[in-house]
């Protein structure tokens, strides 16, 4: 079983923690914690514009001891979509969420329905092989249909628009691998073809299209969908984090799921499960919204750098939002987060006729060494886990066929698509130069962190600034509030010992390694980290 911290709650919702133990490889003392008694809540959920235009969720928390077929760890679009497939199987599932169902990873994501996942095609010929590729590629139309028809099928209101997905360049040392993507993409049966006009409000080279993909609110989509979950032995539990497990049994604080199977849909396996903090890395994107004047009719990203995603969003009263990402970064590097927020803020107002931005928030996921999702029986010898990781920021389809794959697994049944997205596959070889190099970095940041120079103590803060810092020898991160509160915590990460890194959008701290996200009392956002960042009680108030 893995390790948990012990805490008491009162009915009001105050937090008693009675103990919390520092991570190695720091000494970092709780000064006094478990002596106080601290009226504790969680951060408000990141304002996206996904979570502010969708109606709250209110499933309750576990509470005492409950028994399923399936336990499902995680409320995003893999968790959900695993459970609907396993309810309609006539399996008894319970998912677990810390937060919110749809309000994380999903909840922060584009929500492109696409097929069309920049020029992958071509680097997965080349890995895996044409009919594999071809896997892949059925994979994700087969998700398209299937988030279709639930949604149709359940009436859930999600605002889904059937739009053309393009990938486009502006530069001409790009334009071969486009022609080529098309020639690849037509070959293993995708709806591709090659056009050099996107209605885009300036002129591209080349583009590949692919025909009759889709876009929807994902907030909407995850939260209708778990409301047909529960009843006839099934439940959809919140608020509710994991703090123990095994392969059969999932522990909360209140209470306790024994099932045959438990599903980590957790973005990252918790702690080391599966050892896929070494095989997939962390990374973060930018993204913003803001209402527009120019709406292009279509989804679009570009293959060169710096990197621009856009889709559209129209609301009831006629209003257009264009949703922007920008070029991925290190999580908690926060000179890269500052630099790919300005770019895409200057490239949508620019192009789109755009009023101000709205909403900026950042989203994180996972790259596999391959190029190709880990999603089946987790990897490690005794592990008895069903997993699914590294979706490269295409989650919404790959997330979808996740979840049609773990449902097959977990009752029993073969699913052909695990050719490419088997879990227990370890490719370093196709990995290559990005496998060394990641790992590099993971090593170097164990050692050393994100550290700043400056400032050197608490009354040095300005309001509003953070900063990690050595206080009395030990790896301190500190923000200072509007208000001139300090929250002062370790820098240290709880699953590995990584020094973490400041978000300055979100107001969290991410750790760079292995992408666990922490609010700023330390507690845990998501993982692959389950225990919180130790409290530091600041020499100045």
């Amino acid at each position: 079983m893995a390790n948990r911290e012990t805490v008491s709650e009162d009915r009001d919702g105050t937090k008693r923690i009675i103990n919390r133990f520092s991570p190695e490889p720091t000494n970092f003392v709780l000064l006094l914690l478990g002596l106080l008694e601290m009226k504790m809540t969680h951060t408000p959920e990141n304002r996206t514009y996904w979570n502010e235009t969708a109606a709250a969720t209110a499933f309750p928390r576990l509470f005492g001891d409950v028994n399923a077929d399936v336990a499902i760890i995680g409320g995003g679009i893999v968790g959900i979509t695993t459970a609907r497939m396993l309810k309609d199987m006539g399996q008894a599932v319970a998912v677990i969420e810390a937060r919110r169902v749809g309000r994380q990873v999903t909840g922060k994501s584009t929500a492109k329905i696409t097929s069309q996942h920049s020029i992958i095609y071509q680097t997965l010929e080349q890995k895996f092989g044409e009919d594999r590729a071809r896997l892949y590629a059925g994979a994700q139309e087969s998700a398209i249909r299937k988030i279709r028809s639930l949604a149709a099928h359940y009436g859930i209101d999600c605002d889904i628009e059937t739009k053309s997905a393009y990938t486009y360049t502006r530069d001409r040392t790009y334009v071969s691998k486009i022609e080529k993507e098309v020639e690849v993409a037509q070959r293993l049966g995708l709806p591709a073809s090659l056009v050099n006009q996107t209605g885009l409000p300036f002129d591209i080279l080349a583009a590949i299209r692919f025909d009759n993909q889709a876009q929807f609110h994902p907030t909407k989509y995850i939260a209708g969908l778990a409301k047909t979950i529960p009843g006839d032995r099934c439940h959809v539990f919140e608020d509710s984090r994991v703090v123990d497990w095994d392969p059969a049994r999932v522990v909360t604080d209140r209470g306790s799921v024994t099932a045959r199977y438990v599903v980590m849909a957790t973005h990252l396996p918790l702690e080391q499960v599966g050892g896929y903090y070494a095989l997939a890395y962390p990374q973060a994107e930018p993204v913003i919204a803001a209402r527009i004047s120019r709406a292009p009719n279509g989804m679009y990203i570009n293959v060169e750098q710096p990197s621009h995603s856009i889709r559209t969003h129209t609301q009831q009263n006629g209003d257009v939002y264009g949703i922007v990402a920008g070029t991925s970064f290190k999580p908690g590097h926060t000179d890269d987060e500052r630099k790919y927020f300005q770019d895409i803020e200057h490239w949508l107002t620019s192009n789109f006729d755009a009023g101000p931005i709205e909403y900026r928030w950042v989203n994180e996921d996972y790259s596999s060494m391959d190029n190709a999702p880990f999603i089946g029986w987790s990897s490690s010898i005794g592990d008895g886990y069903l997993v699914a990781t590294g979706f490269d920021a295409w989650g919404i389809t790959n997330g979808t066929a996740a979840g049609m794959i773990l449902a097959d697994l977990a009752t029993g049944k073969e699913n052909e698509w695990l050719k490419v997205f088997d879990a227990t596959r370890v490719k370093p070889i196709a990995g290559g130069p990005q496998f060394v190099r990641e790992n590099a970095e993971v090593a170097a940041q164990l050692v050393s962190g994100y550290l700043s120079r400056k400032p050197k103590s608490f009354d040095e803060l300005a309001p509003g600034e953070a900063a990690i810092m050595k206080i009395d020898g030990q790896n301190v991160a500190a923000f200072k509030d509007e208000q001139g509160r300090v929250h002062a915590v370790s820098s240290v990460c709880t699953h590995m010992g990584c020094l973490v890194g400041w978000n300055e959008t979100d107001r969290t701290w991410d750790c760079p390694c292995h992408g666990s996200r922490f609010d700023l009392n330390g507690e845990v956002i998501h993982g692959p980290a389950t225990k919180p960042l130790a409290m530091a009680l600041p020499d100045s108030r």
